[in-house]
């Protein structure tokens, strides 16, 4: 008897992604993404009917009718300071980075879209608020699409490059996606290199990664060293590993998380051996870019 096939692309590149390497003749592109989320949560303080507090190391339980003051302060912490340490250590690096903006998070603190824009990082879309998405109607995750859009290009003047939900993509995700002009597509978790889509090079996919994520600081790693050993290790694996073409290194940011005095030390040491090492650290933007045009070529 033969399973019935899944409507999924397992095979990809295979043992033999193509040939294509980053500017400089660079193996790595080292792609840095803020997650501008920290006052876009879900809260009671907003009247919705969940709390969304639970992303750091504060401990606490949710109360059913009443505000945490305690678990709040944690998240703002990373519009207050976080957020700051971030882009200054960006900025010492001279490492262009890319912005998945929650649109409420920009509202609440607008000074972040004009730092976000003054430093000429790639802006992009996160959603109104960090919310989930996959149980919503195509209807309405479309018209939250086309709002976060709105929102976020009325405070940064940038119309956002892509559109990245909390929870993934549903069957119809793609289409509003492509119908509102976005880009590319950075939700999936299925590679290290760029690939086109189901609909083809309509909106290619940049993969994202989950272990090279500061929310591993909550868990795996509770020390800057042991999360900057990881994605060095990671860094140089994607630099020697003997096959073709060229590799992606995605790197989850969190102004609450990697922000801290105790973490933004990961970061400092990333950035050095990336360019000790002659990566290309780029935007997603820009590594679309250039993949989608050496792939047509």
């Amino acid at each position: 008897m033969t399973a019935h096939p899944l409507p999924r692309d397992l095979r990809g590149y295979g043992e033999h992604p193509p040939e294509v390497l980053w500017p400089g003749g660079s193996r790595v592109a080292v792609s840095l993404v803020i997650n501008v989320e920290d006052g876009s949560e879900r809260s009671r303080a907003r009247g919705d009917d969940a709390d969304d507090l639970g992303a750091h190391w504060t401990a606490h339980p949710a109360h059913p009718h009443q505000r945490n003051l305690d678990l709040e302060s944690a998240f703002e912490y990373g519009a207050r300071a976080g957020i700051w340490r971030l882009l200054r250590t960006l900025r010492r690096h001279d490492a262009p980075a890319t912005a998945f903006c929650c649109a409420a998070a920009l509202e609440a603190n607008p000074r972040i879209a004009e730092a976000l824009v003054r430093d000429g990082h790639e802006i992009a879309d996160h959603g109104l608020l960090w919310e989930p998405h996959t149980l919503l109607t195509p209807e309405d995750e479309h018209a939250r699409m086309v709002r976060s859009r709105e929102i976020i290009e009325e405070l940064t003047g940038r119309r956002p490059t892509t559109w990245y939900s909390r929870d993934g993509l549903t069957e119809h995700s793609r289409s509003s996606m492509i119908a509102e002009g976005f880009r590319y597509d950075a939700n999936s978790f299925n590679d290290d290199v760029p690939h086109a889509g189901p609909d083809g090079l309509a909106l290619p996919v940049i993969p994202y990664a989950g272990d090279t994520n500061d929310s591993a600081l909550l868990r795996q790693y509770p020390t800057a060293a042991s999360f900057a050993g990881h994605l060095c290790d990671a860094l140089d694996m994607l630099l020697d590993d003997p096959r073709e073409g060229a590799g992606v290194l995605s790197v989850g940011l969190h102004p609450r998380l990697i922000g801290r005095p105790a973490y933004i030390g990961a970061l400092d040491a990333l950035l050095r051996r990336a360019r000790e090492k002659g990566a290309w650290i780029a935007t997603r933007e820009q590594i679309a870019e250039h993949w989608s045009t050496a792939i047509a070529a």
